[in-house]
């Protein structure tokens, strides 16, 4: 496949651009400069009490919102044997609920981030409206007594804590610059914290308190520790109090929109995500249906989840110091084969649990690239972190979103009946193969990228 090529720019449009660039960037250290918020004043970049608690709090939000979501084979399990078994009118809906949610987690970015750039001053209100829609999208879950209940909150309701999430991921930006891989990595490590407790809570609180109490305790602890986090997500650079001030700072140069590097990171986000998804939601039914119990696809999850916090701790340091390709490579290419051969052939608990790991340090590990492929392009403005990391996000919800339909569909597919380990398992094959592609393809692409010529002598 031939490598996607940069259009060569002109002598004076390159020189226009520098002009642009350099004006933004003078703008942003004036910014930071102005007798307002001196520079003295402003905490400092990459160390001190004010980054290492923005990262702490950070990390505790990950926790929260993440956690039931990356934790939904064991509710999706729940809901099909028990909640709704075979022969509840609208169940098909339920793969659609446990899908839907980290969806527009992820496609909500895009609009949510538009309203926390013309509204930074209310950034505040706008997190706590996040905190209780979580929380309300988790209690009102409990009280479900029909699929499409399910649909309603944990599916739709739930998605509005993408408002408390968001200004955690793009102000890592201002905090951290030569330790932004590794500060990344912490914070989405957050995820996988939360996907390791969350499965085990819920099992436990369900078997000894049933289901509803189950979500009602784990909502009125995301507002719990939601809230307490808050007060340390906060902006290293303040707000502008005068109105003009911010209209200038939401300028934006959309010269990245020229890049084809920007168009091969989504893209690679974009495909990876299409099958990235797949083995968190299916694996304990996969477990169930070879003979394992409940509680083994429990295990599943929370080794593939457990997995991930030292797998976005390495790729986000990897990231800061080796070649992106070869950290491209290792995330999606790494997934896409413990896809196709870990899980393909494995039908115990043993290769199963290998798979859960391999899978969590490297497939569930490819967001913390993303600091590293938003800095490629943002180059040193300031003001396209947040707009990119909305791109970024909502091409990986894209993905999510379309990977339940595409499930359902593909699993009604007997194209591999009577075929060896996993792919001959009610239908699992063509689910299998679709996954691993997806995930090769987004290696693929993403190492088919134009170095940007500022860059040409960094390690990329």
């Amino acid at each position: 496949m031939a490598s996607i090529e940069l259009a060569e720019l002109s002598a004076t449009t390159s020189r226009a651009a520098s002009t642009i660039q350099s004006s933004r960037q003078g703008a942003f250290e004036d910014r930071e400069s102005s007798p307002d918020n001196a520079v003295s004043a402003l905490p400092p970049v990459d160390r001190g009490k004010g980054a290492w608690a923005f990262l702490a709090a950070a990390t505790m939000c990950e926790v929260c919102v993440w956690g039931p979501p990356f934790s939904v084979g064991i509710l999706h399990q729940y809901w099909t044997t028990t909640l709704f078994p075979e022969g509840t009118p609208g169940r098909e809906l339920l793969t659609l609920a446990a899908t839907l949610q980290t969806g527009l987690l992820y496609l909500g970015a895009a609009f949510w981030g538009a309203l926390f750039r013309r509204f930074p001053h209310y950034r505040v209100h706008l997190q706590a409206f996040g905190i209780a829609g979580g929380a309300l999208g988790t209690l009102g879950a409990a009280f479900a007594t029909k699929p499409w209940h399910l649909v309603l909150t944990f599916g739709l309701i739930y998605p509005l804590s993408a408002l408390f999430y968001l200004p955690a991921a793009t102000l890592l930006f201002e905090w951290f610059q030569a330790r932004r891989g590794l500060a990344s990595g912490v914070m989405f490590a957050g995820t996988g914290v939360g996907g390791t407790i969350f499965p085990f809570a819920i099992q436990a609180l369900i078997s000894r308190f049933g289901y509803r109490a189950a979500l009602v305790s784990v909502a009125v602890c995301f507002a719990l520790f939601g809230g307490v986090s808050l007060v340390w997500i906060r902006p290293r650079i303040p707000v502008p109090k005068d109105s003009n001030e911010r209209a200038r700072a939401r300028r934006i140069d959309a010269g990245f929109l020229k890049m084809s590097t920007f168009y091969a990171f989504v893209g690679s986000t974009l495909f990876s995500s299409l099958g990235n998804f797949i083995p968190s939601v299916w694996i304990p039914s996969y477990a169930t249906d070879i003979g394992l119990s409940e509680n083994d696809g429990t295990v599943l999850i929370s080794a593939m989840n457990a997995a991930s916090v030292p797998g976005l701790l390495i790729v986000g340091y990897l990231s800061d110091i080796w070649p992106l390709r070869a950290v491209v490579t290792l995330s999606c290419g790494g997934s896409a084969i413990s896809c196709l051969l870990l899980w393909g052939f494995s039908q115990n608990i043993g290769s199963l649990t290998a798979f859960a790991i391999v899978f969590g340090l490297l497939g569930l590990s490819f967001s913390a690239l993303w600091t590293r492929l938003i800095s490629i392009i943002a180059l040193d403005d300031p003001s396209l972190p947040p707009l990119l990391f909305s791109v970024f996000a909502f091409a990986r919800g894209v993905g999510n979103i379309s990977s339940g339909p595409v499930a359902n569909a593909l699993l009604e597919s007997d194209l591999f009946a009577g075929s060896k380990g996993a792919y001959g398992v009610k239908n699992y094959g063509s689910l299998l193969l679709y996954s691993g592609l997806t995930m090769a393809a987004g290696s693929v692409i993403g190492v088919l990228y134009r170095t940007p010529p500022s860059l040409k002598k960094s390690k990329n």
